[in-house]
């Protein structure tokens, strides 16, 4: 530990790539799931890498730096389609953006974050039919699922900023959830899902974004709640 808080910004970053690099063909492929878009999916795992690397510290040695890679990558193509969408402007937020769709870290949070089944839909469905099935709840709802659910605030945090009783967080977020659910069971049925992710095919293997990840190419990206 001693030896990485005294590494330099490079010695860093030949470690995160280290890691990262084998990572780059599922990356690609679940990109390409994301954007069906060549261009936009060699953009998405750019940033990726970008915000990967900015977030190093954080990653817990030993654990799955993978799943951590993509939960990150999601995260980002979330934030880009809430933007392109036009999402409405979450409360306190003055950049429109829902910071992150970390479902891994909203669940250590007091609210108890995204419940199990929520997790399988997140992983499961289409972005668009998630946002769809969102934008079918009252902004009152939608708004309490935002900051409870998905940013992870406690009730009482949740109450404060928005001056309501803890107990009205608590029954719009149920209600949330169960009209939620309701949505995106409509969605299976209406797509014939099953329980694994059926969507998309992945794309191919080989990823032209490996050779200009290895030449230090970057790129930013930029796209763009009934009580």
């Amino acid at each position: 530990m001693s030896n990485e808080l005294n590494e330099s910004t490079e010695e860093k970053r030949k470690r995160f790539e280290k890691l990262a690099m084998p990572a780059v063909n599922t990356l690609y492929r679940q990109a390409m799931k994301l954007t069906n878009n060549p261009d936009d999916a060699q953009d998405l795992v750019q940033d990726t890498f970008e915000r990967g690397f900015k977030a190093f510290d954080s990653f817990k040695p030993g654990s799955n730096f993978e799943a951590w890679m993509t939960t990150i990558e999601r995260n980002s193509y979330f934030n880009q389609y809430a933007k392109a969408k036009r999402r409405p402007q979450r409360a306190n937020d003055s950049t429109g953006e829902y910071d992150d769709w970390d479902i891994y870290s909203a669940s250590e949070h007091a609210s108890q974050g995204l419940e199990s089944a929520e997790q399988q839909y997140l992983d499961t469905y289409a972005p668009e039919e998630i946002m769809a099935a969102l934008n079918k709840l009252s902004p009152e709802r939608r708004q309490v699922f935002i900051d409870a659910a998905i940013d992870g605030k406690s009730y009482q945090q949740v109450a404060d900023e928005q001056g309501v009783k803890i107990g009205t967080v608590m029954s719009r977020l149920n209600r949330a959830r169960t009209q939620l659910k309701q949505e995106l069971a409509t969605y299976a049925k209406e797509r014939g899902y099953g329980v694994g992710r059926t969507r998309a095919d992945e794309a191919d293997s080989s990823s032209p974004v490996a050779n200009s990840l290895r030449r230090g190419h970057t790129k930013s990206v930029t796209a763009g709640h009934n009580e």
